[in-house]
This record gives C-alpha cells, structure tokens and sequence, in this order.
C-alpha cells in the first residue's frame, strides 16, 4: 500500500523540449520531418565497462568585485575545458568576455579577459560568446540602438580579431546559440557541428549535423528515450555521448549502441549544470562534469584497478526516494570522504524482488553491501538477527538537538538506533470547521461524524480519488493511537462494536471499481476542496511532500473555513511523520567502513546540505532559516539554498496580509509523531479477512470475530 502511495506521488521530471519553429539556421525549419527521420539507433546493450581511474576537481573564478557575470557556456575540446562568460560592469554596464581555459594535462588554468575592438561598430555589446575550434572563439555582436542588428567577430583567446563579418551568419552558424534557443550544439573533431533537438512528445532526440560552410542540416541518427547532453567523437568517427544515467558508445554506421559506464552507480554527481567528453593524449575518456564553475573530472579505464576500494550503496527498493543521498554519495569524496560511494540498484521493477534476495543472501553469508536501503520491515528483520550497526556514535549531539521530533526514533528498533532517515514527510487529515471545530477527535468522534448523515456524496479523498474500503480502514486504524490495536501491550479489539461500526462505514462509502476507473472521476484541487469548504466532504488526506511550501499550500486550500485536524487519535495531535519514501539507511554490522560511513551520515544530515532535500529536510534549524523575503519580488519565499550569495528560492502560499505560515508550520512540525509500525503479517490478515466482508462473503461481526484471533494469536507468539 505504501509503496503504491509513493509511485503516485512521484514527480515526473521535465526535460527541456523542442518545438517546429523557425530556428535561426535558415529561412525555415531544416530539421528532418516525421518521413525523413534519421534512422532510429539499435538497441543498447552492455559494452565494455569502464572504470574510474582518478577524480580530479577544478573551478573557475568568479566575477571581480565591480562585475557581474552575464551569459556563460562551457565548451570541451583538444583536452581542454573551456569557460566563457560575458561580464558586466556594475558602474556603466560595459560588457567583457572572460574566458577561463582549464588544461586537463597539464592540470593548469589559464585565464584571458578582454572587450573586442571594432572600427565601424561603436557602441556595440557582446550579446553570447562559443567556441569555433580550440582556441578560436566566436563572438556574436549586438549593435548599439539596433535591436535585432547583430555582427560576428572571431577572436583567439588574447582578443586579437581574426575575421568580422557583417551580418552574423545566422544560416551556417549554429554553434553561437541564443540562451534561448531549443537546440544543443556539440563541434566534432571533424570540423562538423552536431545539433541535438529533444522531441517531447515522441521522447526521442533527434541529431542532425552541418558542416559550418553549407546552409541546411543532414540527418545523423535518433534516439528513443534518451537525452544528450554530452557528445564527442573519436578518431575513427565513433560518436559517444552522455544521455541519462549512461555513457554509452554508438557506431553510427553501423546502428549499434554499447553502454561503457553508470554514472549514478559509479557515484558521479546527477544534476551537473554542464557536462562534456575529452579524450586524452593516452586515449582514456574524461568525463567532466559542472556545476556554478566548480568541476570534478573523472578519469575513465577499460582496466579495473587492481586495489579498488569502495563502499557499497545497496538499494533495495530501486530509484524511487533515492536522490538526495545519491547526490551525497556522489560528491562523497569532494567533500571529506576517502573512499568513494558507489551505489547499487535494480531499476527494472520486475527484478527488484530477485536483486532484494540475493543482497539479503549476502547479509546472511556475513557479507553484502556496506549500506543499504530498505523498507522498515526489512531493516526490523535485519536488526532482529543481529546483522546492522548501532548507528548512535554517527550521529553528534550537536544534530540530535536540531532534529526533528520523531526522526531518530524512526529508525529505533527495540531500543537500538539502526536506520537513519536523512528526509521526511507528512501525513494528517482535513476537515471543515462546519464538519467538525475542535482540534482534534478520537476513532469515536470520527465514527459519530460519518453516522451523523446519510447523504454523504463522498465523505473521504486522496489527492481527489475516492477511497476503496481497505485503504479507508488502513488509514483511519493504523496511522492513529487507536484501542482497537495497542502494539506496546500485545493486545487488540477487533471484535469491539467501535471497529464494527468503523468497517461497515468503510464498506459503505468505499469505492469498489478497478483503479483505473476510480482515476478517471478524480476532482481537480479546486474541486475538492470547494466540496471540503462547503462541509460535503469529511476529511481530505493530506500528503505533505516539499516541507513548509506543501504545507502553506494545503492551508492555503483549506481556507478560513478549513483546518488541520489530523488522524482519528486518543491523546495528541494525529499529526504523523515518516520516511520521505518510507525507506532507511541501515550499516552491516561486518562493514569495515565505519568511520567513513559516519562522515557520509554527517554529510546527509549538514545544515547546508538539508536545503537540497527539496523540502523534507530533518532540521529544525533549516525549517526556520527557510524563508526569505525577497526585495525584488516584495515579498517572502522559500529559501532552497543557505547560500546567501547565490539564493535558489522558489514561491510558497502567503497568508492574505502576506505573511507566511512558518509558526504555524512550526508548531505543526513539533506536534508530529512517528507513523505507528503495524506488523506486516498484521496488515496482512486483516487484509484477506476485511476482503471476505467487502466482497458479500461475511457479514461485518463474523469478519472482525475472525481478524480478532488470528491477530491476538500472533501477538501472543511474538510476544
């Protein structure tokens, strides 16, 4: 059940697409039309592997005091990367290029500024700089007063003019992009310029290439579900390119596609803001990646190193929840840490299960990875036959006092601190004040409420979608402090009239159609909450991914007719926290990485790093530090970075008078309790029993009677 809540709370992700316009590189769009498509590449298989022989790092400087950097491209070719940045001078706005030249065999930066003179163009600006060949550079000139009036001039790095030429060749010049064009551009060793257009809507990159001399675009070749965002050529015309999680080879001529590297198994960086191929003079892959100028550049070998040593990463539970401490892992030996990270996953769902019973094989054998992720099931079972660590002395005091209410005792286990949760969210209940006003109620008070009326439209929803019966029972008797199941005394109520009641109202209002079509009636946000607001609707299930925004917006909904009630409870707020995406990080009690793994958990749990987690960050601190009122926009926002000189904000609900709801979030964060753990065999017997009632096989009273053995005979033998 939990896992299907957070496959439908996945974001998808947004690629940047590419529409039919005209595109700057001719009088009509050349790019090869759905008959003429470049022929669509092979199908990908496991090539040769790569390893990484050695990490370098690199940066750029930023601006001097006095400028500003403007348009800014990283360009890789002849062993060298290559940063250039149009700058702007704050007292006149005068403009320079400042090109930063990192030299990979030599391990050298060179650094060359300078503001192009021209004779019949006074006044003019840089409008974007690129790279025309290594070291030639190409800059595109805006003439002063013309708005759409531009030149080109080309330059070596010292700023000595090479060639004018008046207008810019917007025809067979693609390479010098606009910052708004939809097209990637990659110069080939051959003199050759691939484009590279990325087709939303049938998912595919379509790559075509131009010589630079003649006006028009031949095709390359197209590829199904991958993006380029590296490409390079070797010697004998061999393309290969960065697309997703993959390095992959791809002989064109003749259709055929090797993966040579995993760049998250292999704890390279996700994310880079740029990233570019360069071989070496001793023919090994540079794979460089970039981000706000700061660079790690990872040596390539079709050799694996004889005294490699790494920590393993192990995901039981595939890609889903994993990008935070995957970014970590990543960066792991940038930021402190000696030995690398490398992550282990299978991403094909229908062999997750097999992946998980082979790792666990391994645990059994006194090996296996030196971290895993798993499901709170499985870190209990790991932790109750002995194989995980005591994670206490990873953890400072110093973090332990900003953390979160509940977190370290989400990963407790009889007492032991095993499982680490480096993210979080939030789980409460709606209601209109016409519906119910106090601040809380009980499993009783719910009961009462729902018995009041008969003509209930639909009393519950999830994000807009009725409930079944089962999901409506799970949610109502698990995630509270219900009498009907006390864990801590190994006793339980089923057959009481409270449940009774509460499973035929679930039976009641419980839809019974397939999901598929219970999805297609679901309400829009605005539609749901109208009904809530107008006391049609009993609660509403609220799902608090993204921190303090998701909340301001919930609240936002709700309105001043609408509360935070939270879940049916017999003492406190009903307000739960739980796993980001109910997973943990646990040890191997035989790992030999112990001091390193601490760093890694420090690194995870940083005060600057919780900013990343997206909004599910686990320090009190970071929550109050979150919000930032921006002078340019007149109001406040949600700070996503604690980097005061390179903010990453976004926008959050605002009260009327527009001030935030950071107390009240606050508070509401404070209130919260970890999600009550229910046994699987438990959710499993009530499961099949509560199926023979909502199916017409049982009455109610003959169900419950039922449930009730077969779940007191299991705590009796577990106790």
């Amino acid at each position: 059940m939990k896992r299907t809540l957070l496959l439908l709370a996945v974001f998808c992700l947004l690629l940047t697409g590419c529409g039919r316009k005209e595109n700057g590189f001719g009088e009509a769009d050349t790019r090869p039309d759905t008959e003429q498509q470049a022929l669509m590449a092979g199908e990908l298989s496991t090539g040769k592997a790569l390893f990484i022989k050695a990490v370098r790092a690199m940066h750029f400087a930023d601006p001097e005091e006095g400028y500003v950097g403007g348009s800014t491209c990283y360009r890789f070719a002849g062993g060298r990367i290559y940063m250039l940045r149009v700058e702007i001078r704050e007292t006149d706005n005068a403009a320079r290029l400042c090109v930063q030249v990192y030299d990979t065999e030599e391990d050298e930066t060179a650094r060359y500024v300078f503001t192009p003179q021209t004779q019949d163009h006074e006044g003019c600006r840089i409008f974007s700089a690129d790279l025309t060949a290594d070291q030639e550079l190409s800059l595109k000139m805006k003439d002063a007063g013309e708005e759409d009036s531009f030149f080109l001039i080309k330059t070596d790095l010292q700023g000595n003019v090479l060639e004018v030429e008046d207008p810019f060749p917007e025809g067979r010049y693609p390479w010098n992009l606009d910052p708004w064009e939809d097209v990637k551009s990659f110069a080939l060793s051959d003199g050759r310029i691939v484009l590279c257009r990325f087709d939303t809507v049938e998912q595919t990159t379509i790559l075509t290439w131009i010589d630079g001399v003649q006006d028009g675009e031949s095709p390359l070749g197209a590829l199904q579900d991958d993006f380029v965002n590296s490409l390079m050529a070797d010697e004998e015309g061999i393309l290969y390119y960065v697309g997703g999680n993959s390095l992959v080879r791809w002989d064109v001529e003749k259709n055929s596609r090797e993966e040579l590297f995993k760049l998250y198994e292999n704890g390279v960086e996700p994310g880079a803001e740029a990233s570019g191929l360069i071989k070496n003079d001793q023919g090994e892959i540079l794979l460089c990646r970039l981000r706000q100028g700061k660079g790690t550049i990872y040596v390539l070998t079709d050799e694996e190193p004889a005294d490699r040593e790494q920590i393993r990463l192990s995901s039981l539970q595939g890609e889903a929840g994993i990008d935070y401490f995957r970014r970590q892992a990543a960066t792991f030996t940038q930021n402190g840490g000696d030995i690398s990270i490398s992550l282990e996953l299978e991403s094909r769902q229908a062999y997750e299960e097999d992946y998980r019973n082979r790792i666990m094989a391994e645990m059994v054998a006194g090996k296996g990875p030196d971290i895993l992720f798993v499901t709170q099931d499985d870190m209990i079972l790991l932790q109750e036959k002995g194989m995980l660590c005591d994670l206490s002395d990873m953890i400072s005091q110093e973090t332990r006092d900003v953390l979160i209410p509940g977190v370290l005792e989400l990963g407790t286990v009889n007492g032991q601190l095993v499982g680490l949760v480096p993210e979080v969210h939030f789980e409460t209940l709606g209601t209109s004040l016409q519906v119910w006003g106090e601040d809380g109620w009980n499993l009783e008070e719910l009961v009462g409420v729902l018995e009041a009326r008969e003509d209930w439209e639909c009393p519950f929803h999830q994000v807009g979608i009725r409930s079944d019966g089962y999901t409506l029972l799970y949610r109502f008797l698990y995630l509270g402090d219900s009498p009907i199941l006390d864990m801590e005394r190994r006793t339980c109520q089923f057959d009481s009239q409270a449940f009774i009641r509460l499973l035929e109202l679930c039976k009641k209002y419980g839809d019974t159609r397939p999901f598929e079509k219970i999805s297609e009636d679901q309400l829009t946000v605005e539609e749901r909450f109208r009904l809530m607001q107008e006391g049609e609707v009993a609660a509403e299930f609220i799902h608090l991914y993204g921190g303090l925004d998701a909340y301001s917006l919930a609240r936002e909904r709700l309105g001043e007719g609408g509360h935070v009630v939270g879940f049916p409870v017999e003492s406190g707020s009903g307000n739960y926290v739980d796993s980001y995406s109910y997973g943990y990080l646990v040890v191997n009690a035989q790992t030999k990485h112990r001091e390193e793994i601490g760093k890694y958990f420090s690194l995870l749990l940083d005060y600057d790093n919780q900013f990343k987690t997206g909004g599910g960050c686990v320090r009190m601190d970071v929550i109050r530090d979150c919000v930032y009122y921006n002078e340019w926009r007149e109001q406040y926002v949600m700070l996503c970075s604690s980097d005061k000189e390179n903010r990453v904000i976004r926008e959050i609900s605002l009260k009327p008078d527009g001030s935030t709801y950071l107390e009240e979030y606050l508070a509401f964060v404070e209130s919260c309790k970890p999600v009550p753990y229910i046994p699987q065999q438990i959710r499993q017997i009530v499961s099949e029993e509560t199926a023979s009632f909502f199916d017409g096989r049982k009455e109610a009273n003959e169900a419950a009677d039922i449930i009730q053995r077969r779940v007191q005979l299991y705590l009796e033998e577990t106790r």
